[in-house]
């Protein structure tokens, strides 16, 4: 049985208050051109995030420029990059993404997605092979492009279920459901923050896949979690 609780503040604002409290702020240090977020974000998928950097420093010192990664054949690419997971499949994806946007735009950039609204440009990615709306939010919020959509992997979606802020569905219901709940006020480099709270302080620190530390977490106060996760879903109405 769910149990609707109509807020007047948005409960994406306590979560992060809450977490800003304990972790402090997680501002950008530095963004990334929209290519090579593309290529890095291609290439972490269910990826430490350890192995995933490492992986692509070696693409960056490989290849003089991107235009060169698109061009190189599927089985050298790769082997640079065998210790993600599903390398053959990403490399295959990433040279013929590269290729895709090539033709598009008249060169390799991505730079016109600015002008486009962020469901317009998120639905222009997602059309380019291995681009689902994880990687399309990071393209998007990561990078220099700097638009308001939220990257949400897999501990982000396991925690927002587990405090009730989503109930059951995949990566793109959680992205929806969690975009509809920031505030419209919420910039790029909110969701950014958001992101990195969640995803480091919430999901790997205190409450991984298993063994969640729920007496250190600063959300006990408000989580959904009674043994079922996603058991309380929480709506709000903004105010006005």
């Amino acid at each position: 049985m769910q149990l609707s609780l109509a807020l007047a503040r948005s409960p994406l604002e306590s979560v992060r208050d809450a977490l800003l409290c304990e972790f402090g702020p997680q501002r950008p240090v530095s963004r990334m051109d929209p290519i090579s977020q593309l290529v890095k974000a291609s290439i972490s998928g269910r990826t430490r995030d350890a192995v995933s950097w490492a992986a692509f420093l070696r693409l960056r010192a490989e290849f003089r420029c991107w235009e060169d990664l698109a061009r190189a054949p599927v089985a050298a690419l790769a082997r640079l990059i065998d210790d993600v997971t599903f390398a053959p499949d990403k490399a295959r994806h990433l040279t013929t993404a590269l290729t895709m946007i090539e033709a598009k735009v008249g060169w390799l950039s991505l730079s016109h997605l600015k002008t486009l609204t962020v469901d317009q440009a998120r639905w222009e990615l997602q059309a380019l092979p291995g681009v689902g709306v994880e990687v399309a939010a990071c393209v998007l919020n990561f990078s220099d492009l700097a638009m308001r959509a939220l990257v949400v992997d897999t501990h982000i979606h396991r925690v927002a279920r587990r405090i009730g802020l989503v109930g059951a569905g995949d990566a793109t219901h959680a992205y929806h459901a969690l975009m509809d709940l920031a505030p419209d006020a919420w910039t790029a480099d909110d969701l950014f923050e958001l992101h990195w709270l969640m995803k480091r302080g919430l999901g790997q620190m205190l409450c991984p896949h298993e063994a969640p530390r729920c007496g250190a977490c600063p959300m006990k106060a408000i989580c959904a979690k009674v043994g079922v996760e996603g058991a309380t879903v929480l709506a709000w109405r903004p105010r006005g």
